[in-house]
């Protein structure tokens, strides 16, 4: 157990996060408890945990689905990964995987940002590549033909893996970005950033929710909110009631409870010590917060009420 809910880095123990265990597959590193170069991993769905998370990763993510689905949240959002979607992930962001359906089938390969820097520093990539930040949007619905080349990358990364041959780094750097490339000529295809401007309270609602999952600990209020979107804190409120029939400080409560039911379920930190690290004034606020969304004192849903 562990003081605080851990932020995982790309290294070998990764392998037991993600993995019931080693899958003789021959695709990737499926059956290998080593990374490439101490920050890449390719892998298929086999043996894929049937629950994921909630966690934070200090690494990237990319996940294309070929056959049968699969439930992701990311922060407030939630997403059905079926077949022709591709999903991206980058650090920090909290992540859970779960409702995995039997014919599931995906490749998806991790890697670190200091794997990717030599072609793609950090400030690059997120300019480059919009789904790689909060505003972005992290799921995409492929064409076939889209869905056929990221494929096909996804293949040629295994077989440079298998053969081995010298610049093999360099090689996986060019198909990753050869693959992060497909995939921003798809999202500008489906006008994916254009169309979110064009609506613009569903914009601002998607930018709000994106911004609880990022500051939700550190700004409480609608109206802090407000300031970073630039609208009044009753503009703000209307647009999301309209938009989605809920509060906007509803959301923020949510994200909270996320936190909290995770640092409950996975760390042994003390109710008082999850109290100050989630900024509430002392633990009996945070205890009325907690048996106000869940029925359950924190300590009731610790130990599995």
């Amino acid at each position: 157990m562990k003081k605080e809910i851990k932020s995982y880095p790309l290294d070998q123990n990764y392998i037991f996060v993600h993995k019931e265990g080693l899958a003789d597959t021959n695709f990737g590193l499926d059956n290998s408890y080593d990374l490439f170069d101490g920050g890449f991993g390719l892998y298929s769905s086999a043996n894929v945990k049937a629950q994921l998370g909630p966690l934070k990763s200090e690494f990237f993510r990319i996940a294309i689905c070929l056959e049968g689905s699969v439930s992701v949240d990311c922060g407030l959002e939630t997403f059905r990964h079926h077949r022709n979607t591709i999903h991206l992930n980058f650090p920090s962001q909290v992540f859970s995987l779960y409702d995995k359906s039997d014919d599931m089938h995906a490749y998806y390969i991790l890697f670190s940002e200091q794997f990717i820097e030599d072609i793609l520093p950090m400030k690059q990539i997120t300019q480059q590549f919009p789904f790689l930040d909060y505003g972005g949007v992290p799921f995409i619905e492929l064409s076939e033909t889209e869905r056929t080349e990221i494929e096909s990358l996804f293949l040629k990364i295994d077989q440079e893996l298998k053969l081995r041959q010298p610049s093999l780094k360099q090689s996986i750097q060019l198909y990753i970005n050869l693959i992060l490339i497909t995939t921003n000529r798809s999202y500008q295809r489906q006008n994916l950033s254009v169309n979110i401007e064009r609506q613009k309270d569903g914009a601002l609602v998607t930018r709000f929710k994106k911004m609880v999952s990022q500051f939700f600990i550190q700004k409480r209020n609608v109206a802090d909110y407000a300031k970073l979107l630039n609208v009044t804190p009753n503009y703000l409120n209307k647009a999301i009631k309209e938009q989605t029939s809920r509060t906007a400080s509803s959301f923020i409560e949510q994200m909270l409870l996320i936190e909290a039911k995770a640092l409950l379920r996975y760390t042994d930190q003390s109710v008082s010590e999850i109290a100050y690290h989630l900024e509430f004034t002392d633990p009996s606020h945070f205890n009325k917060f907690f048996k106000k969304e869940t029925s359950l004192t924190p300590l009731q849903y610790r130990i599995g009420g």
